[in-house]
């Protein structure tokens, strides 16, 4: 048994396409499905927390992207009860792209049906919160700000001019970081906790993330000099921003970050009005199909 969770109002229109595609393929398979379409932001949530929550193993297909299965995992009651597939359909899809999940959705579903397991790490950030790539703050929260602002694109190039306008107007962020031994205060371009690798579809940020290690990865990059900026805008948009000697990653099990000019974090891409995350490294107990 099967059970498919996504967003029939989507703003990607093939969402609801794909999900009929894999129900398909599923049933051509001999297997059983059940639709469960969200009605709104959280409702992923308490769909994935009812199904997790009756004490049976069940699996559980995402077609989304990173946001979606964010809040599927924030609804997971027991870990070891719980088996997700995951069918990329969002904007960015940076987790997928991370293990390795094709965009195709015959590929993908192709791998559900293969059954093989693996157990991937996710971010407890407390308050029973869960991260499943990247949380932080800085430039990455004012894009998102932006990009929610602006009613006449979409997809990517809805993020591309976002990025462009922040990247124009950019001063620069004061926070506060520790891991382990090392900490500081200082004004970034941004700052984050990494489980996984990749942001804004596809812009590394900490490429040598492995979200099987572990361990999590805390990345701030310094503020930038807006002589530089079209140089740095290039590395950025090319995925070598970790490359760069502006960009400084530490390694460890717990991380903690807080802006101190404004209230706004990112939590796999959506904004939350908060100033401080807390990370912590929960290790293998995400299963999923790859």
């Amino acid at each position: 048994m099967f059970h498919i969770i996504y967003n029939p109002t989507s703003g990607q229109k093939k969402t609801v396409k794909t999900a009929e595609f894999v129900r398909s393929e599923l049933e051509k398979a001999g297997c059983e499905v059940t639709f469960h379409p969200t009605l709104g932001a959280g409702h992923c949530t308490d769909i994935v927390r009812e199904l997790s929550g009756t004490g049976e193993d069940v699996n559980i297909i995402i077609i989304g992207g990173d946001g979606t299965f964010s809040e599927a995992i924030n609804g997971v009651v027991d870990f070891d009860k719980v088996t997700f597939g995951l069918i990329p359909c969002g904007t960015g899809n940076d987790f997928a792209r991370k293990i390795g999940i094709s965009s195709r959705p015959k590929r993908a579903v192709k791998a559900i049906l293969g059954g093989k397991v693996d157990h991937l790490d996710y971010l407890d950030i407390g308050n029973g919160d869960r991260c499943l790539n990247v949380c932080g703050m800085g430039m990455d929260v004012d894009v998102l700000v932006k990009y929610a602002s602006m009613k006449h694109f979409t997809g990517k190039i809805k993020y591309y001019l976002s990025l462009f306008y922040v990247l124009t107007h950019f001063k620069g962020h004061t926070v506060r970081y520790k891991i382990g031994d090392i900490e500081g205060e200082q004004e970034v371009f941004m700052a984050a906790i990494a489980n996984g690798s990749y942001i804004g579809g596809g812009m590394a940020i900490s490429a040598e993330s492995d979200v099987r290690d572990g361990k999590l990865e805390l990345v701030v990059i310094d503020n930038i000099k807006k002589s530089v900026l079209p140089y740095r805008l290039i590395k950025f948009l090319s995925g070598k921003m970790h490359l760069q000697p502006c960009t400084h990653i530490f390694s460890g099990e717990e991380a903690e970050i807080e802006i101190l000019d404004q209230p706004n974090v990112q939590i796999d891409g959506e904004v939350r009005p908060k100033s401080k995350l807390k990370g912590k490294i929960v290790r293998g107990k995400l299963r999923i199909f790859l």
